[in-house]
């Protein structure tokens, strides 16, 4: 009988803490709110960007900063994609076809599972993300449908997705609600294993030459500037800026912290990698992570 527990590959431990913080955050993020509205946690010089900052090991916020704005999310999305699509089918070796109703990087026809998970998490591939919902049981509906319980039980309550992709601007969260969805997605190993590859390969059959298609990280930048990424994935639209969710392993007072990091709203993707690399590297324990 296959094993759909998310955390499967997940120690006891890792579980027990995981989950301690969604809890933590669901129950206690009013009160969060108010504390860090008064103390200024981190100096975030952008404009009106949102940044939440928690690390999962000790059950802590440690900056939020309209955390719990209503924001598109772009293709942040995907975390979610891919949870669900694992969930129903974790058979790698199963193909599906390819999904003409958005763009995509691959040419036109059937692929593993691996390579439209490869396709999904590092390009970041739209065209990936509709053939997971298409293949799902009961279809695109049924997937969205899925995708909007997941949110809900996870108690991401100011979520809501439109399509499987981000591209749309009905796609919406919060900070706090995309450090949730982070945390969960950390308990799949496939998003952790190929989620933070800098860069990834599918092989296609162009007449009678094989062609190599370079699947390039959208978050090459903060994978090669950034020790320790765990998870990871960006966004980007309009209606969004600039968006991104990492969760990172640090090394503090010689303990191991998992630390996640979200940032929504940037005006660059330079802009972007720089705010995570400079939060990222912020000591813990300073005096500029303010009162509390």
């Amino acid at each position: 009988m296959k094993d759909n527990r998310p955390y499967k590959h997940f120690t006891i431990v890792e579980w027990i803490v995981v989950f301690g913080i969604l809890f933590f955050l669901v129950f206690a993020s009013a009160e969060a709110k108010n504390r860090y509205k008064k103390h200024a946690v981190y100096n975030i010089p952008q404009r009106n960007v949102s940044v939440m900052i928690t690390d999962v090991t000790e059950s802590k916020v440690l900056c939020a900063t309209n955390a719990e704005e209503i924001r598109a999310l772009a293709s942040i999305t995907k975390l979610m994609t891919a949870m669900v699509a694992l969930d129903y089918d974790d058979n790698m070796d199963h193909k599906i076809m390819l999904s003409r109703k958005s763009g995509s990087h691959l040419p036109l026809r059937e692929y593993t599972r691996e390579e439209l998970f490869h396709a999904l998490l590092v390009k970041s591939d739209n065209g990936a993300a509709e053939s997971f919902a298409h293949d799902y049981p009961g279809g695109r509906e049924a997937f969205l449908n899925e995708m909007n319980i997941r949110a809900k039980s996870l108690g991401m309550k100011d979520t809501h997705f439109d399509d499987p992709s981000g591209l749309s601007s009905k796609n919406v969260s919060t900070a706090r609600d995309i450090t949730i969805m982070v945390m969960a997605a950390a308990l799949y190993h496939e998003i952790r294993e190929i989620s933070t590859k800098k860069e990834a390969y599918i092989f296609t059959q162009s007449k009678k030459k094989q062609r190599k298609v370079v699947l390039s990280n959208t978050n090459r930048l903060i994978l090669s500037q950034v020790d320790g990424v765990q998870v990871s994935k960006t966004g980007y639209t309009n209606p969004a800026g600039f968006c991104v969710a990492i969760m990172v392993e640090k090394t503090i007072n010689n303990e191991k912290h998992y630390q996640v990091y979200v940032v929504m709203g940037a005006r660059n993707s330079k802009q972007r990698a720089d705010e995570v690399k400079r939060l990222v590297y912020t000591k813990y324990g300073e005096s500029n992570h303010g009162a509390g």
